[in-house]
């Protein structure tokens, strides 16, 4: 069984049953996640993830489902324990996984595993937040943003700048103490990635793999008439040569991405009204869209959302600065004075 750590906060359990694939593809993605812990205590959260043939006997509060993913597979998994202190999900395995693995790991993740860990941070006060970052002399720079917008741009950009690199895709603010740890999952790279990874070192061969999955997306769309995201997973410790790995840093900037539009520095002071702004980054979160389809209860729906929106709000205010970005529109060499960083001593 692999286990991870995620600071004090979860433990995270995979139970596999021999599956070999399963073990190699959640160790590439959490290992470094795992390797990033700094807290020593232990975590009174459980989330377990057993891979099996069949589902057990399950009590009859389990959340159980099947879902068609994208007109290709249908998946099978149940979920026990949704506000205990250990949630376990079955996931049933697919013979796919025999093939390529990553197909079903994808899902697992977006679809059940980090939408439930979503869910049991949302619990400690801790944001499990869809965006980038990145550090600088202990102060964290975070990039909430819709998918393809830019996340992961920005955050290379400024690691060529001599930022330290927090995650390009997730991380972990502890809106509480006003702090966010690094969540160094690999790094997702499509074709516009090749151009504007400043300074990383990307071999024929990961190029190549990049163009052939870009082809195979393009087929997909095209038979299935739906959207697909088909990312190339790469390591940024990997790809630079002189990649530095951030510590946990004290909240400092919140500089939301878009993909249109002017950017623009929002003032905010602690009477303002600021839900659209709270709003707009917990819409952009991607997992609790995943999240909300499990909870049942309207009542503790509502509640869930009210939540998102207070967390929100409160880091916000603890945030020394806010703004919206259109990445686009901006030279990439100068981004550390959009992101009000050139002002840090």
């Amino acid at each position: 069984m692999l286990e991870f750590k995620f600071q004090d906060y979860i433990l995270l359990e995979v139970e596999s049953n021999g599956r070999a694939q399963y073990d190699n593809y959640f160790s590439n993605e959490y290992t470094r996640v795992e390797a990033a812990n700094e807290k020593s205590g232990t975590p009174r959260c459980v989330v377990r993830l057993e891979i099996v043939k069949d589902f057990p006997e399950l009590p009859s509060n389990a959340i159980i489902r099947s879902e068609d993913f994208k007109n290709l597979f249908n998946y099978e998994f149940a979920i026990v324990g949704l506000d205990d202190d250990k949630t376990t999900i079955y996931f049933k395995s697919h013979p796919i996984s025999n093939l390529y693995v990553t197909a079903i790991g994808v899902f697992i993740q977006a679809q059940v595993l980090e939408p439930i860990l979503y869910y049991t941070f949302l619990q400690k006060n801790v944001l499990f937040m869809h965006c980038a970052g990145v550090s600088k002399n202990g102060l964290a720079y975070l990039f909430p943003a819709h998918g393809g917008t830019g996340k992961t741009t920005t955050c290379l950009a400024l690691m060529g700048k001599g930022f330290d690199f927090m995650g390009d895709d997730l991380l972990l603010v502890d809106v509480d103490q006003k702090q966010v740890f690094p969540y160094p999952r690999p790094l997702h790279l499509f074709t516009y990635n090749v151009k504007n990874l400043h300074g990383a070192r990307l071999p024929v061969s990961l190029v190549s793999k990049i163009y052939f999955k870009n082809i195979i997306r393009l087929i997909l769309e095209k038979i299935l008439k739906t959207d697909f995201l088909i990312s190339t997973r790469a390591h940024a410790d990997h790809l630079f040569s002189d990649f530095s790995l951030s510590k946990s840093a004290r909240l400092n900037s919140l500089t939301f991405l878009k993909k249109e539009g002017e950017s623009k520095e929002i003032s905010i002071q602690k009477n303002d009204d600021i839900t659209e702004h709270a709003r707009n980054i917990i819409e952009s979160a991607d997992l609790n869209e995943s999240l909300y389809r499990f909870i049942s209860k309207n009542e503790v729906l509502s509640t869930l959302k009210d939540k998102e929106i207070k967390l929100a709000s409160s880091m916000l205010l603890s945030s020394n600065s806010f703004r919206y970005l259109n990445v686009r529109k901006i030279d990439l060499d100068e981004i550390e004075k959009h992101i009000g960083a050139h002002n840090e001593s």
